[in-house]
């Protein structure tokens, strides 16, 4: 993680012989996982502790082949933001852009996050 705050996350994934594909370049589970992670840790640091985080549709548009390593940015708006520290449960979908060496973006990626309060224990 290169970077965090309440509206947004950066992080890095340099590219790497043991990620890499059969051309060399970042597999593309790996830069589906990098978008994930990116947006799951902008929604874990939101969500009360009193509730659980729950992805619900990971969105990726596989559009160019990668050059080198990627940086990956998520970001909530803020009416996204005061909707996940006010409602009881809900859902946002949190964009996240996937930039690679050469400046383009290999993968266009959202992430659908929701928000339960979790259960009591002993109850089902």
């Amino acid at each position: 993680i290169d970077s965090l705050s309440h509206t947004r996350s950066t992080l890095s994934l340099p590219n790497e012989k043991r990620i890499q594909n059969h051309i060399g370049g970042l597999h593309a589970c790996s830069m589906a996982l990098a978008a994930e992670s990116a947006t799951g840790v902008l929604i874990g640091m939101n969500v009360r502790d009193t509730h659980v985080p729950l992805i619900k549709t990971m969105k990726v548009d596989f559009v160019r082949r990668c050059e080198g390593g990627i940086t990956v940015e998520a970001s909530l708006s803020e009416e996204d933001y005061r909707r996940i520290h006010e409602e009881d449960r809900g859902e946002v979908w949190v964009p996240c852009k996937v930039e690679d060496e050469s400046g383009q973006e290999p993968i266009v990626a959202s992430m659908l996050w929701a928000w339960v309060a979790k259960q009591k224990k002993g109850k089902l």
